[in-house]
């Protein structure tokens, strides 16, 4: 059986007979802080989710960057024997290396940061101390001519 209202209309029929002002609405106000909200959240999401410092950088990136670097002003320096640069005369003999040897090394430890250690390579030597086992490396190598230079960096 169908409720009717005292007029002896069915209850469902006045409902879809009810005029348009009458329906209920969300309040704007509310639709307005849910929006703000999601704002918000989206901010502070965008500042967890990012890591500090260098964004999509890796520690093997950042040595690798650090590598170069440290080749480019040791190759843009003079030489304490004859040649080019540093690098250059480094390269040409194993004898030119041992004269080189004392002032890469010193050189070495100058360019690269304070947590960062290195070891320049060479055919004709190697300059540095040995790279620990089981640490993330960096690596630049720098063609010179006679022979190609390689720098691996880490951190200790």
């Amino acid at each position: 059986m169908r409720e009717v209202d005292p007029s002896g209309r069915p209850i469902a029929d006045r409902a879809a007979q009810r005029p348009h002002e009458d329906r209920a609405q969300l309040a704007t106000s509310l639709v307005e802080a849910a929006v703000g909200a999601l704002l918000i959240l989206s901010v502070v999401a965008g500042f967890l989710w990012v890591p500090a410092g260098q964004a999509g950088t890796s520690v093997e990136t950042t040595l690798d960057r650090t590598a170069a670097d440290a080749l480019a002003v040791l190759d843009s320096e003079p030489p304490v024997g004859e040649g080019r640069s540093r690098l250059a005369a480094a390269c040409r003999s194993q004898r030119a290396f041992a004269v080189e040897a004392d002032a890469l090394a010193e050189r070495l430890g100058a360019v690269l940061p304070e947590s960062v250690f290195g070891r320049i390579e060479t055919p004709h030597g190697t300059v540095g101390a040995p790279k620990p086992n089981g640490v993330p490396t960096g690596r630049a190598t720098l063609p010179t001519g006679r022979c190609a230079v390689t720098l691996r960096v880490w951190y200790v």
